[in-house]
């Protein structure tokens, strides 16, 4: 098999169309159903819902094209702590597209991939973070570890029954971390 293509700097934009894709998703499947409340519920009580399509579809694509991307950075990184950082990525990319593919009808397992989600989430941009305070950009390390702030304070208030508010305090601002991050390796030609 031929991996040259992950090593193309092109697959940055993986990671700014799939969790812009995802993130229009989600806000579309919410805007269908009037039923959602941001204290009561989790989001992915969208995907076993009448726009279970709409979220569970994009949850697959994103976390799809996530892994790809994450795959072709931990082969262009020469840095352990990077390599592992990205391998907790594309780990994070796997549970989420277990979470679309294993919704809430499927329990236990969907509980495992929503934790394994957001754990590995939060591990990464903390790994990522201290990878780039000694590499450059350094505004990716600053804002990856903003992202876990945000994330571990979200997670550590009581907002309600449901759990969309953490989820989304973590997703979206991973979200964009991420796709900066393809940005930044789109654009980058210099030794990694």
């Amino acid at each position: 098999m031929n991996f040259e293509i992950l090593k193309n700097r092109k697959i940055g934009l993986l990671a700014i169309i799939g969790p812009a894709y995802a993130l229009g998703s989600i806000a579309v499947a919410i805007m269908l159903s009037p039923w959602f409340s941001w204290r009561n519920n989790a989001i992915s009580d969208l995907g076993v819902s009448d726009v279970a399509p709409i979220f569970n579809i994009s949850l697959i694509v994103c976390g799809i094209m996530c892994m790809v991307f994450a795959l072709g950075v931990i082969m262009a990184l020469k840095h352990w702590l990077g390599k592992i950082g990205m391998l907790m990525m594309f780990l994070a990319s796997i549970a989420l597209v277990g979470i679309g593919v294993f919704t809430e009808d499927y329990s236990p397992h969907h509980f495992y991939f929503s934790v394994a989600f957001f754990v590995l989430l939060l591990l990464a941009c903390l790994v990522m973070g201290t990878y780039f305070l000694f590499k450059k950009p350094k505004y990716l390390g600053i804002a990856a570890f903003a992202v876990a702030i945000i994330g571990i304070i979200g997670w550590s208030i009581n907002w309600g029954p449901g759990i969309a508010i953490p989820e989304v305090l973590t997703f979206v601002p991973g979200s964009i971390w991420f796709g900066m991050l393809g940005w930044w390796y789109y654009n980058s030609n210099q030794k990694r």
